[in-house]
């Protein structure tokens, strides 16, 4: 199918995050993939075990490697195991300041939100005894998010790339061999964060530390001191430290 006949909005038309939203919903139910608009670049995703596997090959993703729940704070809290301190850690940052955060943290293989998944797709979701959940991300992805929990199911998604291809900010950037993968393709624009260049943070709450240092994670650093006494080494290229940032005159 044409590029043309995959996008949405139509150019020229306004988004309407509900209407776009209940769009992919749709596609996704029907065993499509969708690309969508995130804070930090487009996303790939899925919620059928056969269209996860064919997103999975058009990323060319290597055997093991894993790829994250894309949710919300309810499905974090529906899935993972924490203790109350640390949901209520990241209720504020994902809920009260707005972040957009990928968790990770062991999870609950008995909840009813993964029986629908097949033992390939959980393994592609999981590693250690872990899942990674990405929370946030933007209203449309939310919407998403929230349609799929009201029916008893989960969002699979990475970047919408290549593997090793680095984020990309806008639809026209996407490698072809994605944009011929997806059913459909929501186009927003440029996206939020693209001056970082950089996907999601992921953060252990479990182990508490660091995994990948993603777009904002100079807030999320001063944000785990200020509020939790929390400690976590410095981003080098934006260090932030006493107001002072690499490049600054």
């Amino acid at each position: 199918m044409p590029l043309q006949e995959k996008l949405i909005p139509t150019p020229g038309t306004p988004p309407n995050v509900h209407k776009d939203a209940l769009r992919v919903f749709q596609a996704l139910q029907e065993g499509g993939i969708a690309i969508v608009p995130t804070e930090v670049g487009y996303g790939l995703i899925a919620s059928s075990s056969e269209a996860i596997t064919r997103a999975f090959h058009a990323k060319k993703r290597r055997p093991g490697h894993t790829q994250g729940i894309i949710g919300n704070y309810d499905v974090h809290r529906a899935l993972h195991i924490l203790p109350a301190e640390r949901f209520e850690m990241t209720k504020t940052l994902t809920h009260d300041l707005d972040m957009s955060l990928g968790v990770i943290a062991p999870y609950r293989p008995d909840h009813p939100l993964l029986q629908g998944m097949s033992a390939e797709t959980l393994e592609k979701t999981t590693k250690d005894g872990n899942m990674a959940i990405h929370v946030g991300g933007g209203s449309l992805l939310l919407e998403v998010v929230r349609l799929h929990y009201e029916v008893g199911k989960v969002v699979v998604g990475s970047s919408a790339n290549v593997t090793g291809g680095g984020q990309k900010f806008r639809v026209q950037d996407i490698e072809e061999e994605i944009l011929e993968a997806a059913d459909i393709v929501v186009d927003y624009g440029l996206q939020r964060y693209h001056i970082y260049g950089r996907a999601s943070i992921l953060y252990d709450f479990g182990e508490m530390r660091v995994v990948r240092m993603g777009a904002c994670y100079e807030l999320f650093r001063e944000r785990m001191r200020r509020f939790w006494g929390v400690e976590l080494e410095e981003d080098p290229v934006y260090p932030c430290e006493k107001g002072e940032y690499i490049g600054a005159e």
